[in-house]
């Protein structure tokens, strides 16, 4: 497939490009609707996006470029070309949950109660982000003769599986997931909206991390070109270490709050 979408005059308009920036727009409008819900500082939400947005640029780049140290060490100039792919997920919800806890504390707002509200937006906005992975080929799963694999073009074939064409869409599957932890999200936010006491602010976004994880350790086992971390593939390893954190965070801060402790950041 082409990856310039079209042209004016020299300037190329890349479809990974265009991808990205759908799922920016799209998750930005998601979140712009419970920010208003919650009659809260719309203004905030277009600050933390004008910040988050280059950092979790700058961060997801960073994850994928350190973990793929060795491809761009000969070709160094490789390292600033996004438009070619190499955007890490992880490195992305890393740097951009970092700007919203920085940003909450200069402003002295709740960080968890705007990470409830932002969640939402987020999981939809990685499910359109997915398929920038489909223009580039950049993420391939194992060889398969099933109704729904996807043409791998030769060029983009891991090397010992050239011989073959149609491998697992990764792309699609963590697309879909995407699509269900988003549906779970709404559905937990509406609950929490009718029964405000029956969990601590900040359990949607620490199911959200959750959920995605989990889902991504199970789709990253199907990938022919996962990182590596010694014998473990890292996207695994960092799922499971986020999954125990995030879960303990849960429980603890919920726990917290049955016992009548006020809960901080």
């Amino acid at each position: 497939m082409e990856k310039i979408a079209f042209s004016i005059g020299t300037i190329q308009f890349n479809w990974f490009g265009l991808i990205l920036a759908t799922a920016i727009i799209i998750a930005v409008a998601i979140s712009w609707y419970y920010v208003r819900l919650r009659n809260e500082n719309s203004d905030s939400l277009l600050e933390l996006t004008l910040y988050s947005l280059p950092v979790g640029l700058v961060t997801a780049r960073a994850y994928y470029v350190i973990v793929n140290w060795q491809l761009y060490a000969a070709n160094p100039n490789e390292i600033l070309q996004v438009k070619h792919g190499g955007l890490a997920i992880h490195g992305a919800i890393i740097g951009v949950t970092l700007t919203i806890w920085v940003y909450c504390q200069v402003k002295k707002i709740s960080f968890w109660r705007w990470a409830d509200m932002l969640a939402p937006g987020l999981i939809f906005g990685q499910a359109i982000g997915q398929w920038g992975n489909f223009i580039n080929q950049d993420v391939v799963g194992y060889p398969t003769d099933v109704g729904w694999g996807i043409y791998i073009d030769y060029n983009y074939r891991p090397p010992g599986y050239e011989q073959f064409d149609f491998f697992h869409p990764i792309f699609l599957y963590e697309c879909l997931w995407d699509l269900i932890v988003f549906s779970i999200l709404i559905i937990m936010t509406w609950l929490l909206a009718k029964y405000p006491s029956k969990s601590a602010t900040g359990s949607v976004f620490l199911l959200y991390i959750i959920l995605y994880s989990a889902g991504r350790f199970v789709i990253e086992g199907l990938r022919l070109d996962s990182e590596m971390f010694g014998v473990w593939r890292l996207a695994q390893l960092v799922s499971v270490i986020v999954i125990i954190v995030a879960g303990v965070l849960m429980l603890w801060r919920n726990y917290k709050r049955k016992a009548g402790s006020s809960l901080v950041f």
